[in-house]
Order: structure tokens, then C-alpha cells, then sequence
């Protein structure tokens, strides 16, 4: 459980939760769990440093838009940020507090119109102002996907190999959990895919890229064991500040790889707790939630996946990519069984409607002739 759902927790088992509304305890899990969510994706902010600035911009964001979103929502939202941050003793809970009340009514315009407030002011989803660019620029670098310049392929498998080499000796990796070759393969796997499937080498690396591969195609590697899986963040923070120590990344690239596994801890030891093939529902659950959908809602779900079979299918498809191969094995040997098993099954039937000899027998009349 992560610090901010043990806060969560007690905070719905407090007397300051108790003395909401009723409409305001039915919807204050629900209004701290995804105000949390884009608290520490927007702002890298959990709930014990919300800034009053931080809090306006998060209350007329992607937290507000959603046309599921119901009026009595709306209503209570501000009533239960005000009620937790007291409940955690925020430091600046007065200011926060006059944040809250000032934001209201255009949270509240937000939501019934189902936009942000960047929406409604007819700027285009993607558009920033200086100051959001700053406040983001580690988490959507505005550069293309594929780096200006491409390490070549030979250079990259001689830094990997020396890479692997001084996971060995390096002070960062020693005292884990991991054995050494264990912390070496997944070193070597992380790096290999980030330049295998985004073309990134150190110090070219984006946030999404080391989501997608830290977070989502390394947990479905065929090979990799449970154990590594629950130490891929810990095993990955000791590489990035290898990387650091050595001066093989900047401070800034530093930053950007520390934000990728800042929240991931959690998700990963739900991770490895499952079969691969749950590994992959789950993960593509984990996608559809971050368009918005209540994946607790099967119809909605459903629903939505009819709507958008493309875009799963791109997403699947691209997470998946890496283990092409191995999908491919997987799915002719489970052609061959049933192939197999059809026949089998035909054989049993057959053999059912005849009734196999248990010996002659004679009636005894025939018995009474043979015995004349």
C-alpha cells in the first residue's frame, strides 16, 4: 500500500470524515483517489505538499472533465479536499483552503460542460503557456519521438556490455535484494529496449518512453521471474544514479528518470503477484483507466472498448511488440493441442457407442444341445 493510500485509509476511518455529509462520504474516496492521481502525474506533488497553485490548476484539469462525473460529484469535492488536507495538517491548509473556494465556480463550469478550463478557453489540448512547459517539460519533452541523433548499434551494445560490466563492482547496486546477475539482466533489458523499441540511449531518454518500457513491457518479458519484477524500480533507481555518479547522464535526465518509477512501486508488486497473461489484462485495464474510463464498471468499459478497438489494439500491439516471437510460439502450440485434442474427444465418443466383448456367452438352451 503507497503513503497516500494509508492516508486515504485513515482519513475514511477519521472523525473529521465523519463529520462530511452524507453526499460528501459517498464520493470522498472517489474524490481523493483521482485528485492524488493528477496531483503526482501534473505536479509530482503527493498529498502531504499540495501548494495552493498546484490545487486551482488540478481542480479545473482532466480531475474535473469527465462526462461520467455526476453533479452531486461536483458538490463535494471542495468540502472533501478542504476536510483531508486538514485531517493531514498542511501547513498552508488556510491558503489552500481560499485556493479551493476561489477555484469553485470555474471547477464547477468545467464540469458541466465537460472540458478543462484550457478547453473552454478554446486553446487546443496540446498547447501550453511558458509557465505549464517549465512545469511539465521533464514529463513531455517537446521533441520527436526518435532522437535527433541515433546512437549507432555498435556503440550502444559496447556501453551496455560496459554498463553490465560495472553492475558488478558499482556501490549503487550492492546490498540488494537481487543477485548480481539478476540486477545485470534486467540493467542490460532496460537499456536494450530503450533503444530497441523507443531509439533512446542514455541521456536521451523521454518520461513516456520509460513508462511504457519500466512500467509495462518489462513485466511481460516470458523470462523474467516474480522477484525481479518487485525489484525493476529499486534495480532501475541504482542504475540511474550510477549514471549520475559517472557523469553518463545529465542532472535533468536524472530528474526525468526518477519521476518514471516514483509511483510505480505499487502497480509492480501488483504486477508480480499475477500470471503473464493476467500481467496483460491488467496492464491494458491500467490503459483504459488513464483515458478515463471506471474499469469497476463493466458495461462502461465494454462499452468504450467497442468504441475504441484501434486504439487498444495499437496500444496491445506496441507493449507486446518486444515478445512477438514468443506470442507467436505460445499461440501455434496452443493450435496444436486443440488440434490434438479434437480427435481425441471424437475417439471417446466412438468408443462409448460400441460396447467392447466381455467373452461369449451361451444361452441355456444351447447349453442343454452341446451337452447331448
Amino acid at each position: 500500500m503507497s503513503e497516500h493510500e494509508e492516508h486515504l485509509k485513515g482519513f475514511l476511518n477519521s472523525s473529521t470524515y465523519d463529520q462530511l455529509s452524507a453526499n460528501q462520504q459517498k464520493h470522498a474516496q472517489d474524490i481523493l483517489t483521482r485528485f492524488n492521481k493528477y496531483m503526482t502525474e501534473e505536479h509530482q506533488l503527493d498529498d502531504t505538499a499540495w501548494t495552493p497553485q498546484a490545487v486551482k490548476q488540478v481542480m479545473v484539469g482532466q480531475f474535473i472533465a469527465d462526462p461520467a462525473l455526476t453533479n452531486s460529484f461536483g458538490i463535494a469535492v471542495a468540502p472533501v479536499l478542504k476536510a483531508y488536507q486538514k485531517y493531514l495538517g498542511n501547513k498552508q491548509l488556510s491558503a489552500i483552503e481560499a485556493a479551493i473556494d476561489e477555484q469553485r465556480p470555474t471547477m464547477n463550469k468545467c464540469r458541466k460542460a465537460h472540458q478543462t478550463l484550457a478547453e473552454m478557453n478554446g486553446e487546443p489540448v496540446k498547447k501550453e503557456t511558458p509557465v505549464e512547459k517549465k512545469a511539465t517539460v521533464d514529463e513531455q519533452p517537446q521533441q520527436p519521438t526518435t532522437p535527433v541523433k541515433l546512437i549507432p548499434a555498435a556503440k550502444m551494445k559496447q556501453q551496455i556490455a560496459q554498463i553490465k560490466q560495472e553492475v558488478a563492482t558499482a556501490p549503487e547496486f550492492q546490498d540488494k535484494e537481487l543477485s548480481v546477475a539478476d540486477q545485470q539482466y534486467l540493467v542490460v533489458e532496460f537499456l536494450q529496449l530503450m533503444y530497441q523499441e523507443c531509439h533512446q540511449g542514455p541521456n536521451q531518454w523521454q518520461f513516456s518512453d520509460l513508462q511504457l518500457v519500466l512500467g509495462m513491457m518489462m513485466p511481460l518479458d516470458p523470462n523474467i521471474t516474480k522477484l525481479e519484477i518487485l525489484n525493476i524500480v529499486p534495480t532501475a533507481q541504482a542504475l540511474f544514479d550510477y549514471l549520475k555518479r559517472t557523469d553518463q547522464i545529465t542532472m535533468e535526465q536524472y530528474r526525468v528518470a526518477l519521476k518514471s518509477i516514483a509511483h510505480m512501486q505499487t502497480s509492480q508488486n501488483m504486477l508480480a503477484s499475477l500470471e503473464r497473461r493476467q500481467r496483460t489484462t491488467q496492464l491494458m485495464l491500467s490503459y483504459i483507466r488513464s483515458r478515463g474510463v471506471d474499469t469497476d464498471n463493466i458495461n462502461k468499459t465494454e462499452k468504450w472498448m467497442d468504441a475504441h478497438q484501434s486504439e487498444v489494439a495499437d496500444f496491445m500491439r506496441s507493449i507486446l511488440r518486444p515478445w512477438g516471437e514468443y506470442e507467436r510460439q505460445q499461440l501455434h502450440k496452443q493450435q496444436q493441442a486443440h488440434q490434438q485434442q479434437v480427435p481425441v474427444e471424437k475417439d471417446k465418443q466412438l468408443l462409448k457407442k460400441k460396447r467392447v466383448p466381455q467373452g461369449i456367452k451361451f444361452s441355456k438352451k444351447r447349453r442343454k444341445k452341446r451337452k447331448k
